[in-house]
């Protein structure tokens, strides 16, 4: 629907700008009429300087419309996006406390397509809602932590216990609120679920290898 409406618009958008152009030409006609001097004798060099601007002056508004369009739907994506990483990062929580609690098991191939859908998740959010980092920092190797069969229940406990803290934080459950130290809690949080969340794959996949 979208195309054919811009199929249409297009067309309309020429007719529009062919109306303007001759009514333009027909008001200098008119005007060349009153003074006495034949429409013949119509300065061509200035009417087609004015053509140009005029025509330079559509081009600038349709571009303009068309950048402000196109940011309007990239916002809209992102807000859309963000709704749907914060959604899925809550279903996959519950879904591991779940099986916490039913103290079966771990099952490690699970382990790993629940901290990866997680990490790329969590990284998405960092990118949306956090301010971006220096190159300098951005450039400092984190510390990747491995953990062992017996470490890895707690692990999984710790990383459902970020998820919670950021996902409840006041700061974006309640978009008016305005709390400096709680919106550093948000951010450190998200950092630790994305780091916690790689290390936690990175050892499962070494498990798997033995």
């Amino acid at each position: 629907m979208r195309n054919h409406r811009s199929r249409m618009s297009r067309p309309a958008g020429c007719c529009l700008a062919a109306a303007i152009s001759l009514l333009i030409v027909m008001q200098d006609t008119t005007l060349a009429r009153q003074q006495g001097r034949p429409p013949g004798s119509i300065d061509l060099k200035r009417e087609q300087r004015e053509r140009e601007q005029r025509e330079a002056m559509l081009r600038t508004t349709e571009t303009k419309a068309n950048l402000d369009k196109a940011e309007k739907r990239r916002i809209e994506a992102a807000i859309l996006q963000v709704k749907e990483d914060f959604r899925a990062i809550q279903i996959v929580r519950n879904e591991m406390v779940r099986n916490l609690l039913a103290a079966k098991p771990l099952d490690y191939n699970l382990i790993s397509e629940e901290t990866a859908e997680i990490n790329e998740r969590a990284v998405r959010l960092k990118m949306y809602l956090m301010p971006p980092v220096p190159e300098d920092k951005e450039k400092i190797p984190r510390k990747q932590v491995e953990f062992t069969d017996e470490e890895m229940k707690g692990a999984l406990v710790e990383l459902c216990n970020l998820i919670a803290g950021f996902i409840d934080n006041p700061v974006l459950k309640n978009p008016d609120t305005v709390d400096v130290e709680q919106s550093t809690k948000a951010g450190s949080d998200l950092l630790s679920v994305i780091e916690l969340s790689g290390s936690i794959r990175k050892s499962v996949e070494r498990l798997n290898k033995r």
